[in-house]
This record gives C-alpha cells, sequence and structure tokens, in this order.
C-alpha cells in the first residue's frame, strides 16, 4: 500500500502540523508554544539541521521529519466535519464505520467476493483505495472510480475517476458527473462485473437505529 503524503499546513497562529495525522492544530489543542519555524524556508530548514534530535523533541520548533511528533488530539465526529463532506453521528468516536451496502463480484477473476461500502466516498482500485479488487489486473492501481453513499438522502452514486476503463452501469457508460445506483445494478470495471448490494436506503438507515430508544 503507498505511504500517504505529509500534509503541511500552518495553524492562525502559525504553528506547523500534518494536517492527515491531526485534524485542528496540535499545538493550540495542549497549550501553544511562542515560536515555531516553517521547515520548508530557507532559515527554517538551516535551524532544524542545526540542532540535534534530542534538541528538537524538547524544543518549540517542530519538525515534521523528525521521530518526535506532537501528542494526537482525539477529534468528535462534529469536529471531523472540516475533514470530511458526510460524517455518521451515530457512530461512537473510535468505533469501526458501519457497512451502508456491498459491491459482489458476479463475473470476473474475483468472482464471488464481496467488498463493503461506507458513509461518503469509497474509492475503487486494485492496489489502493476503500475498495480494492486484487486480483483484476485491468484496473486502475487507484481511484479507478469511486461510489459515494449519502446519509441525508439515502442515496448512492457512482462515479469515473482516473481509471483508464470504460466504467459501466447496467452496459451503459457512465460520461460525465456520477450516475445514481438502484439495488441489483451491474456494475462494470475492466474484467469485472458486480452487483450492488445496498443496506441503507429509505428502508432502513444507521442514524435511525442511532435515535431508537434502548
Amino acid at each position: 500500500m503507498a505511504e500517504i503524503q505529509q500534509k503541511i499546513i500552518s495553524c492562525p497562529k502559525g504553528h506547523y502540523y500534518d494536517a492527515n495525522r491531526y485534524s485542528s492544530c496540535p499545538y493550540c489543542s495542549t497549550g501553544g508554544f511562542p515560536h515555531t519555524v516553517d521547515p520548508f524556508t530557507r532559515d527554517g530548514a538551516n535551524n532544524v539541521s542545526n540542532l540535534s534530535r534530542e534538541e528538537i523533541a524538547n524544543s518549540d520548533v517542530y519538525n515534521p521529519f523528525s521521530v518526535t511528533q506532537p501528542p494526537v488530539k482525539v477529534s468528535t465526529p462534529a469536529e471531523k466535519m472540516g475533514s470530511t463532506q458526510f460524517v455518521d453521528t451515530s457512530t461512537p468516536v473510535g468505533a469501526p464505520a458501519p457497512v451502508v451496502g456491498w459491491l459482489v463480484a458476479v463475473a470476473g477473476p474475483c468472482r464471488g467476493t464481496d467488498y463493503r461500502i461506507h458513509t461518503g466516498y469509497n474509492h475503487i482500485g486494485r492496489e489502493t483505495g476503500d475498495i480494492c479488487i486484487h486480483g483484476d489486473a485491468t484496473i486502475s492501481a487507484e481511484k479507478d472510480a469511486n461510489i459515494t453513499y449519502v446519509p441525508q438522502t439515502g442515496e448512492f452514486y457512482i462515479a469515473h475517476e482516473l481509471g483508464k476503463n470504460v466504467l459501466l452501469v447496467n452496459n451503459v457508460p457512465v460520461i460525465g458527473g456520477g450516475v445514481k445506483l438502484n439495488r441489483h445494478d451491474r456494475i462494470t470495471i475492466g474484467t469485472t462485473q458486480l452487483m450492488f448490494v445496498p443496506l441503507c436506503g429509505e428502508e432502513f438507515n444507521w442514524n435511525d437505529e442511532g435515535n431508537k430508544d434502548g
């Protein structure tokens, strides 16, 4: 699996941190520091390189390439709203995301394999993604397509992304924007044909279950 690259950003107070690791500035959440150095500027790089690892760990300079990292702040679902478009507020913090549907391979090298769909965007690829179809070499390594569940409407959509394959739904090409999926639709990617099996929708959704008493 490909390594996730760091996304270094600055908070309003000038602290630099990895946005892929922290939903908000870890320095501000732990009391803050009086001064930070941007390691990507010439002066910042010189300052960081002249410090030993122990000095970096004990200083207020954040070096994103060092072993020492700021403490991780566990975010609530409301705090995560800024980093993702869809949030299932019925799921407790730290709990695995509940399944909202499945894709089942009915033809191709992975025939008989099922793949879980979760709330929000589910990227489909051969090597990386939320849905990895490892056995089909004709599928792009990453982001061939994506399937999305929208909890606000209880609807599923599929769209083509970076893949070189023509994405088909019921043998009709998906061109341009996303196409709404219905129960038992047939999706063709590469040499794999998938059947769409929803769990959530008009009859059931996890938000309603989470709001029930007892």
